[in-house]
């Protein structure tokens, strides 16, 4: 759970769904689709209050509900992302891992929701940096750093994944590449100044994960 504190999760993430476009034309589509948004909007009010395990079991039911037909996918899609991050906050990384998976297994269609479709694919991008850290959170380090360094291709300036990148070659003990990508967000974001991963990373060592 406290690792979460050096990877980049979004946790407000999870609740912005009410402000977009869960109520729009909620009546122009099937039961199990409207049925499904009330149990996302139930299972964000439970991430507001904290309450996690309430908020995993409506996202699983949303999910339920949002895979069958007549459903759009990117409802499912996004459920599948929130219900990963809610893992997150239980300490579930391994099931996160396959959530978030299959979320980004789901292709955006403009088709399918036109006036959504730069919404959407903004939504893709994030799952891919939520990706990217639970990658870190379940020790798939290699991996994460060929996911991070293809992102950082296209995005070299997104301090989140620089974070993230940090945080993964800390975990590899590649102590002064840690240092320069902590550094790298420190002076373009002004923070982290007193961060205990670039702490750790500065006297080459581990830093007590445990007690974070």
């Amino acid at each position: 759970m406290k690792m979460l504190q050096l990877v980049y999760i979004d946790v407000n993430w999870l609740s912005e769904e009410r402000d977009k476009y869960i109520w729009e034309d909620l009546y122009d589509h099937s039961w199990d689709e409207i049925i499904g948004r009330m149990y996302l909007l139930k299972a964000h009010e439970s991430v507001e209050d904290k309450r996690y395990q309430d908020a995993l079991a409506d996202f699983e039911q949303a999910v339920l509900l949002l895979a069958k037909d007549g459903a759009r996918k990117s409802f499912y899609a996004r459920a599948q992302a929130d219900k990963a991050l809610t893992q997150c906050l239980l300490g579930q990384y391994d099931a996160a891992l396959t959530a978030i998976d299959q979320a980004l297994a789901v292709p955006y269609k403009p088709v399918e929701y036109y006036s959504h479709y730069e919404y959407y694919k903004s939504d893709y991008d994030d799952m891919l940096r939520h990706r990217v850290a639970i990658l870190v959170l379940v020790g798939a380090y290699s991996e994460a750093l060929d996911a991070l360094h293809a992102q950082l291709e296209f995005n070299s300036q997104d301090s989140s994944l620089r974070f993230t990148l940090a945080t993964c070659l800390l975990h590899m003990e590649r102590y002064p590449e840690a240092v320069a990508a902590y550094e790298h967000v420190i002076a373009q974001d002004g923070c982290l100044e007193k961060d205990a991963g670039l702490i750790a990373a500065h006297q080459g060592r581990q830093p007590d994960w445990a007690n974070l």
